[in-house]
């Protein structure tokens, strides 16, 4: 009986021993889990930190460089060129995005309305470019018509585009120039006015690449009036329309003078150097 009692006993002690021993090894996976969780959290704190800070420091050096190279244009120390092509879209409108996309350069289309596929105004978009209005019809005597003719055409493809790509645009092209001989001076005296006062601006050229004197007009003249470099801020005249073939095989030389003489490629927007034949007053 006492053998008994003493197994009894012995084999009670064993299973509190391995009782204690399985809270022990409880507790201690799960302290050692918990350890591990905190552990982690700690490194992951400390990885976000940095990566905060990289952060920080590469938004600094990003607005530094910014302003080193809008200090640099102000200077006249950095020269810029606006392409920009009118009256498009057309058959030839992937062509060109194609040449600027090999040159990773942008543009600016000043685009109508009339006959065109809106969905190629978001295409353009979608490439990165930037859109102007240039009237939808680009009728002279629509157009010039009065004030009132003026704005309901300019309205009318600033709505198509709006449509389309959800942008409200602001810059323009006047239809043959804000010097042209249709409207009268105080037809366009009216519609500068109030362009500055709902926000819009226009846009001219100081070179023009001579595309609009015909079409099929030679490479070479193209590429000859196209590559002008006789100011820091170059804003180039072309056209993107169906007959205007030979623009498209002249874009590549003309980009290829560009970059030879130092320039920079830029897109137009409201602050743009307002390259203007006849001057605009200051927004308000």
């Amino acid at each position: 009986m006492k053998k008994v009692l003493s197994i009894i006993g012995i084999l009670l002690a064993t299973a509190g021993f391995l009782y204690s021993g399985i809270q022990i090894f409880g507790t201690t996976g799960k302290f050692m889990e918990h350890n591990g969780l905190q552990s982690n959290i700690k490194k992951l704190t400390e990885e976000k930190n940095k990566k905060t800070e990289q952060l920080a420091e590469l938004t600094k050096k990003n607005t530094d460089m910014k302003a080193q190279y809008e200090k640099l244009k102000a200077d006249k120390k950095i020269k810029t060129v606006y392409l920009t092509f009118d009256d498009g879209p057309s058959a030839h409108t992937d062509q060109i995005l194609e040449i600027l996309k090999k040159n990773n350069i942008k543009a600016t289309f000043f685009i109508i309305g009339i006959g065109k596929n809106y969905n190629d105004y978001k295409k353009i978009i979608d490439h990165g470019h930037v859109l102007g209005l240039h009237t939808y019809s680009h009728e002279y005597k629509e157009v010039y018509a009065n004030e009132e003719s003026f704005f309901k055409d300019l309205y009318k493809i600033r709505d198509a585009v709006k449509s389309t790509t959800g942008l409200d645009v602001k810059i323009t092209r006047f239809p043959g120039g804000s010097s042209n001989a249709i409207a009268s001076k105080a037809l366009k005296t009216a519609i500068i006015n109030r362009m500055t006062k709902e926000g819009y601006v226009y846009f001219d050229w100081n070179c023009d690449s001579t595309d609009a004197s015909g079409n099929n007009v030679p490479v070479e003249k193209l590429v000859k009036y196209g590559v002008c470099t006789t100011h820091p801020d170059i804003n180039v005249l072309m056209h993107d329309t169906n007959a205007k073939k030979t623009t498209v095989q002249a874009l590549q030389r003309i980009i290829d003078g560009y970059r030879k003489a130092g320039y920079t490629f830029e897109t137009l927007d409201v602050n743009s150097p307002k390259i203007q034949h006849v001057k605009q007053p200051e927004l308000k």
